[in-house]
This record gives structure tokens, sequence and C-alpha cells, in this order.
């Protein structure tokens, strides 16, 4: 599968609102319509481990500041994910950051 259509499927993965941990195959069906329902179904399990992956890495890396936690630096979990998904454009690694971050606070 292209890097293109792993990045599309990664963002709908992370789509908050009614599609919020849905399947993505029939919304990258949509944008990538040549796709076959293996393919699809492949790309929705490997953006679910991605999203696991980020998030258990931000979670099990905090930084304490005091009594204060902080995030690991963007550019830490930018090479961790890098190394393991070389594919995930910037605009995703952003978004994958900030929702790990997210999560990790709930």
């Amino acid at each position: 599968m292209s890097n293109e259509i792993l990045n599309n499927g990664l963002n709908l993965s992370m789509e908050f609102g009614e599609n919020w941990l849905t399947d993505i195959d029939d919304r990258l069906r949509k944008k990538h319509p040549k796709l076959t329902k293996s393919e699809l179904r492949s790309c929705d399990k490997l953006c679910r481990k991605v999203n696991k992956t980020a998030h258990d890495f931000i979670r099990k890396n905090p930084i304490k500041n005091g009594e204060k936690i902080d995030f690991i630096d963007f550019s830490k979990f930018e090479e961790f994910m890098k190394i393991k998904y070389e594919w995930i454009d910037n605009t995703n690694l952003k978004k994958l950051y900030s929702q790990s971050c997210y999560y990790a606070l709930k």
C-alpha cells in the first residue's frame, strides 16, 4: 500500500466524534475505491496498531518535573515512531503525539 493510502487511513483512524474508534474501511474506500476488502482490513489493523504504539509510548515515558508530569519531547516521539513506521507523515505524527498526550492525561 502506498504511503498516501496509509496516511489517509491513519488520519481517519484518529477522528473524534461519530467516527471515534470505528473501523476506517468504508471511509477509506470512498477515498480509494480500488482497494480490496482485504487491503482495507489490513490498513485498519495497521492504523489501530500505530495508534496503540503511540499511546503506549507516551504513557510509558512520562517526564517528572517536580510534582508535575510532562510528556516526552516530540522529537523523541517522532524518532521512535519513524523507526517503526517510516511512512507516517509529519501531520499525522503531530496529531498522534497530541492525541497520545491527551489520552495519557485521562
